[in-house]
């Protein structure tokens, strides 16, 4: 394994791309941020609205405009029985959750109980397990899960430069050094992000994510353990076991400020592997606060 990223020609910011029309009706399960409020509002622009499965204590509430249900992530079961009765046989799982179920809150309904004993094996594992298990047992159950790529994919990254000036030399060493940890960290199904002053790593994502990774650095700074200095680099990488449906790496708007409130001047992208929420208002705004966007292609050595 080794931190080498391929060079690609700067390019221009990246444009959105009318997404094809869907052909059947899909279902969208939908957590946190701003990413399910744009794929559900892409997919009726589209012409084909979708049945929304709210996530509760993290959907927006701008989702229930959409037929919806609002469902707890121990109830699976529940929602496979709506999915089936609503003859929908496509699913896109996307958003973010503020905690993994526990075995108490599982509920009796005779659906998750011929479920739950293999989602519960696999709690303590790490997200990508518990969350390819997840799609598994949905895809058991006759429902393809989609990712979101798959639907809309002018949301990827592409390579190159999406937003700002392009790095400087330092800056590409920090992001080679940036993309050997976090390479290493996604190895381990730990984290996705990792942040670089110079030639020094000083933060990893852990479980708390990308966004309070980066309030982390922003608190260290302001208690004078970092350079006052603004500079540094946010890497966020794709990891290499990661089920690109469910867990696809993601930044908007609020990633750029939190990046902007840790003194960081750039954030450098798994492209084709990295959704941006709105990518021209985030790209707009990393602008007006000088941090550039760039994606890269890691250099993956298998065994090394």
């Amino acid at each position: 394994m080794t931190g080498r990223v391929k060079k690609s020609r700067g390019s221009k910011s990246n444009r959105l791309e009318i997404p094809p029309k869907p052909v059947e009706k899909i279902a969208l399960v939908a957590g946190g941020g701003t990413i399910p409020v744009m794929v559900a509002q892409s997919l009726a622009d589209a012409g084909t609205a979708p049945f929304v499965a709210l996530l509760q204590g993290d959907a927006d509430e701008a989702l229930n405009k959409y037929e919806h249900m609002r469902i707890s992530t121990a109830l699976i079961g529940k929602l496979i029985a709506e999915l089936k009765k609503r003859d929908i046989a496509k699913v896109i799982i996307v958003g973010s959750v503020k905690g993994r179920p526990k075995w108490t809150d599982f509920r009796p309904d005779w659906t998750t109980l011929k479920l739950v004993s293999r989602i519960a094996v696999v709690l303590r594992s790490g997200d990508n397990v518990l969350l390819s298990t997840v799609v598994d047992t949905i895809e058991d159950e006759g429902i393809k899960v989609v990712g979101v790529h798959e639907i809309l994919p002018h949301l990827l990254a592409g390579e190159g430069i999406i937003a700002g000036a392009a790095p400087s030399k330092s800056q590409m060493d920090s992001i080679s050094i940036g993309t050997q940890a976090a390479m290493r960290l996604g190895a381990i199904d730990a984290g996705q992000g990792v942040v670089v002053l110079g030639k020094r790593i000083v933060a990893l994502e852990g479980a708390e994510g990308t966004d309070e990774m980066l309030e982390r650095v922003a608190d260290l700074r302001a208690r004078g353990k970092l350079p006052n200095k603004t500079g540094g680099v946010l890497i966020k990488l794709c990891k290499p076991q990661q089920d690109k449906r469910v867990d696809m790496p993601t930044i908007g708007t609020k990633t750029i400020q939190n990046a902007v409130n840790a003194g960081l001047k750039g954030i450098a992208l798994h492209a084709g592997n990295t959704l941006i929420s709105d990518i021209e208002q985030t790209c707009v705004h990393a602008n007006e606060k000088g941090v550039f966007i760039y994606g890269l292609t890691p250099t993956w050595n298998e065994g090394s």
